[in-house]
């Protein structure tokens, strides 16, 4: 983030609280992440969202917002329309943070994998269901927003 004249503390305070739009907007590029693919639970392909859960690298804070973004994926040179959570996963009772990402229209083996997770749109912020039938309610309205927002 040391492109001149761009507003570092701008872009951390924009991310801290979800606002990509601004993010993006002050660093004229999209925001990504860099994460290889590891084992989770499998809880999200049990529910028919498959998601590749991120290991972070160690030495870059990751600087956004909990919550569900419309994202594109990178994986072996071809780019991947998907949705992803960031955060604890508080209907699971997760405690730790985690990025999980939901790519669309994608079959294989991710396991191992590094993926570029470019950020365009925030559609919610985290939140507990009251339920996983709830919160797969909910995943299809955000794939639904998703693909109206990535068009």
């Amino acid at each position: 983030m040391e492109k001149q004249g761009l507003d570092a503390q701008g872009v951390r305070d924009a991310l801290s609280v979800g606002d990509i739009h601004h993010a993006n907007k002050l660093m004229k590029s999209v925001y990504c992440i860099h994460g290889l693919v590891v084992h989770g639970n499998h809880l999200g392909r049990s529910l028919g969202y498959p998601t590749a859960n991120l290991e972070l690298l160690k030495n870059k804070p990751f600087l956004l917002a909990n919550g569900v973004y419309a994202v594109k994926v990178e994986v072996n040179q071809l780019v991947y329309n998907g949705m992803a959570n960031a955060g604890i996963r508080p209907t699971v009772n997760g405690k730790t943070l985690t990025v999980e990402v939901n790519l669309f229209d994608f079959t294989g083996d991710l396991y191992g994998k590094t993926l570029v997770v470019y950020f365009y749109h925030r559609i919610r912020d985290e939140k507990k269901f009251e339920s996983l039938d709830h919160l797969v309610r909910q995943i299809h309205l955000d794939k639904k927003e998703t693909l109206r927002l990535l068009s």
